[in-house]
């Protein structure tokens, strides 16, 4: 167990995360360079700008494709262009690498070498964070020099994350002295100094280094670190795995007072308190020795590894100090408790039950999304199988297990989607043209058609009456004007008459004044009038155009929509029903990957709480052996305390 502790601990930090503090900040931090500013592509044009700030955004954000795609737009846009291209291409090498394409990662990282060139220093800074992540540490190394070298230069702000890279990537290649002369250029308090700190103390536990200068990096490391939770949880990282490593180097009294220092409040805690009881052990300090577990077995869940460890540890101590009525209770409590586990482990380590385990933390991230939006996965259900399997959640290869299995259920959400999106686009095809067929599309057509000539020749008669208006001598005159006139007109035969009779009693010059004055008032009310009635006869003439030239483009449009509805149609429920077909024998692709995949995670589960059988099953019989050694230990002392008198009649008898 103690060796399964001391594996997962010897795992470099390979996360990234950014802790800016506003008293850290200084006036260099916050100067703005202008060499910089040019050098981040500033006058670049916009559209350069956009798409390469599209990207950027995209990789960041974790939405790997839309990178590609955004990366391909840019290049193309970008042409011949040496610098850009040689970016784009260490940015497609850390997407690959993000994706798990590490084949196609590496043969990128080789071309860019061959062909020269050079990328911005955030290009390197990203591949050195994949490469690091990945375990290729030789060429993390050579992505951050390439980075501190880089023009454009790297931003100001990843100054530090990328010198931990570069004295992570020397420690975890065992290079202790040229990683010592990197981290001394590093600011003391920052988080990222603590980190290469660490994953230097590995190295130099590994190499077997000088104890003395082990021992002064870790003083720095737990000394420099700030005061919050990441650095409070760095802390006991630190200090746990140096307390493991000096009781490996026998230097009981130094790893005390590593695993003393730990918080009672981390992960880390358990297998610190585990570590520092056998450590007090191994100095003969037994009752010292059981306080650490008691307090592990107190603060912590009973089926933590590291508490069903402390169960035999303590009645075993119990057992070195001659405490043997206490140390007989203690296995005996000790063997109670791993039967009921043992018992209870043997029932849920079933395929039904795993996959009903497995079927709640597909339920519970079903509302999960892709990429950076994606939170807690490894968060399973709280069941007995979840305390059984505390350690299996702590595995990398686990979780990534459990990340494709999301994604899987995800791509079969959107397969899901897009079939149903199908099935309401042949819905709607099926529906418009039954709609279209009931509604008697062409006949009706023929019918506006139609309506639309007697129309139109009603506009051109009026477009010629118009015409003729500008010839007549009362134009644009209205129908009281024409009846007035009419009426003028008839008077004059009647005076013409009167004028043959010619009669000594009629005298007709009243009648003639009074016709010439009514014939000049109606005169000049017709052409006072005629302007205002031209300029509104024409006006409703060209509103009357407007709005049956609207109705003339709506017809023309409604029978093109008809002509082609039919010709679209034509070949599109096909289409619709090839897509179908397609995304169904998607969907059953990525349903069996699924299955497989479903299997594989039940199957490590079953492995790792076989195992945890087997490893149970081993302590009980150890606890059952202590019992059966201490009850026989005071049979033998029980008899051996009665005096024993030889039969003398026997032995003459038999003589």
């Amino acid at each position: 167990m103690r060796k399964l502790f001391l594996l997962l601990l010897l795992v470099p930090l390979t996360f990234f995360s950014v802790s800016v503090n506003a008293e850290d900040l200084s006036e260099d931090d916050i100067d703005i360079d202008l060499d910089d500013i040019e050098g981040l592509g500033v006058n670049e044009d916009a559209e350069k700008r956009l798409l390469r700030g599209n990207f950027y955004y995209a990789y960041l954000v974790g939405e790997y494709y839309q990178t590609l795609y955004y990366l391909r737009e840019w290049k193309e846009l970008i042409g011949s262009d040496s610098t850009p291209e040689t970016e784009a291409e260490v940015m497609r090498a850390a997407v690959f690498l993000s994706l798990g394409l590490e084949d196609q990662a590496e043969d990128l990282f080789y071309a860019v070498f061959e062909d020269g060139g050079s990328a911005s220093g955030d290009a390197w800074y990203f591949l050195a964070q994949r490469l690091f992540s990945a375990g290729f540490y030789a060429r993390a190394e050579q992505a951050a020099r390439n980075a501190f070298a880089a023009s454009p230069r790297l931003s100001r702000r990843h100054n530090q994350e990328l010198s931990y890279l570069l004295v992570s990537s020397i420690s975890e290649q065992d290079r202790v002295e040229e990683a010592l002369t990197v981290l001394n250029g590093m600011a003391d308090a920052d988080i990222w100094t603590g980190y290469a700190r660490y994953n230097l103390i590995l190295a130099m536990v590994r190499q077997n280094f000088r104890s003395r200068d082990i021992e002064s990096t870790i003083d720095e490391a737990i000394f420099y670190l700030p005061d919050n939770e990441e650095g409070t949880a760095l802390r006991d990282r630190i200090l746990l795995i140096s307390g493991i490593a000096a009781m490996e180097r026998d230097k009981h009294v130094i790893a005390n007072r590593y695993f003393s220092d730990v918080t009672l409040e981390s992960v880390f805690t358990p297998p610190a308190l585990l570590h520092y009881g056998w450590n007090l052990l191994a100095q003969w300090r037994y009752e010292d020795a059981i306080q650490p577990w008691r307090i592990l077995q107190q603060l912590y869940d009973e089926y933590h590894p590291a508490v069903v460890e402390s169960y035999l540890a303590v009645p075993h101590t119990l057992e070195l100090v001659d405490a043997v009525n206490q140390s007989v209770l203690a296995y005996e409590r000790v063997e109670e408790r791993l039967t009921e586990m043992v018992s209870e482990l043997k029932q849920l380590n079933q395929e039904e039950s795993l996959g009903d385990w497995l079927g709640e933390w597909r339920q519970a991230n079903d509302s999960e999304n892709w990429g950076w939006q994606r939170q807690a996965l490894s968060d399973l259900p709280q069941s007995q199988i979840t305390r059984f399997a505390q350690g299996l959640l702590k595995e990398e290869s686990f979780t990534q297990e459990l990340a494709k299995l999301h994604d899987l259920d995800r791509i079969r959400a959107d397969l899901a989607e897009a079939m149903r999106e199908l099935t309401l686009w042949s819905d709607i095809l099926v529906e418009r043209r039954e709609n279209l067929e009931s509604m008697g599309g062409e006949a009706l057509l023929e019918q506006l058609e139609e309506r639309q000539m007697d129309v139109l020749r009603s506009i051109l008669a009026v477009q010629d009456r118009l015409l003729d208006e500008d010839e007549t001598v009362f134009s644009f005159a209205s129908k009281s004007d024409e009846a007035r006139i009419e009426r003028l007109r008839n008077v004059v035969p009647a005076v013409t008459q009167l004028q043959k009779i010619g009669t000594p009693t009629r005298d007709l010059a009243p009648y003639k004044e009074r016709w010439r004055r009514m014939r000049g008032l109606q005169l000049w009310s017709i052409y006072e009038a005629q302007p205002q009635r031209k300029w509104d006869t024409e006006r409703d003439h060209m509103i009357l155009r407007s709005e049956t030239d609207k109705l003339f483009r709506q017809l023309e449009n409604t029978r093109t929509s008809l002509m082609w509805a039919d010709s679209s149609w034509r070949g599109f429920p096909e289409r619709v029903r090839q897509l179908q077909q397609r995304v169904a024998a998607l969907d059953a692709s990525v349903a069996e990957i699924q299955s497989d995949q479903e299997t594989l995670l039940t199957d490590m589960a079953r492995a790792h709480l076989s195992e945890l059988d087997e490893r149970l099953t081993l302590y009980l019989a150890q606890a059952r052996l202590a019992l059966a050694r201490l009850y026989d230990d005071s049979l033998q002392n029980e008899f051996g305390s009665l005096e024993y008198e030889p039969d003398t009649e026997n032995q003459e008898a038999v003589k």
